[in-house]
């Protein structure tokens, strides 16, 4: 619910095709806010995925416009890491959104702007997150 809603606002019509970075629990839910946004999908792992880190080309960067990072990469005191992709073909057309929210803006997220992408933040997915789960343990 919290990534759904986060992500919503951001979303251009031209927004179709997303890599999820990571094959981890959080990687989960997000394909399945994706599915219900309609959002084709495909994961990013070291091994055992769709796409791999080491097999990720210019070509496929450019074919996903939504790039989420869904792994503790560049997580406070680590903030100088961040996932493996060729951040060089990333450009005014992509979303990079990272579950991340310490620091407020990663490394991923910072490439991503540098190259003109829209970023954003896990810290409102996780303000909706509680309130929808307030919502429903009092309501």
């Amino acid at each position: 619910y919290g990534f759904r809603k986060s992500l919503q606002p951001f979303l251009k019509s031209h927004h179709k095709k997303a890599l999820i970075l990571g094959t981890g629990g959080a990687s989960k839910a997000i394909a399945f806010a994706l599915q219900k946004l309609n959002i084709y999908y495909d994961f990013v792992s070291r091994k055992n995925s769709t796409y791999t880190y080491s097999n990720i080309t210019g070509e496929i960067i450019e074919a996903y416009q939504i790039i989420i990072n869904c792994t503790p990469l560049g997580t406070h005191p680590n903030s100088s890491v961040c996932p493996d992709i060729p951040y060089e073909y990333i450009n005014e057309q992509h979303l990079l959104y990272d579950l991340i929210y310490n620091p407020e803006e990663t490394l991923f997220l910072k490439k991503g702007k540098e190259q003109g992408a829209t970023i954003a933040n896990g810290h409102n997915m996780l303000i909706l997150q509680a309130k929808k789960a307030w919502d429903i343990w009092n309501k």
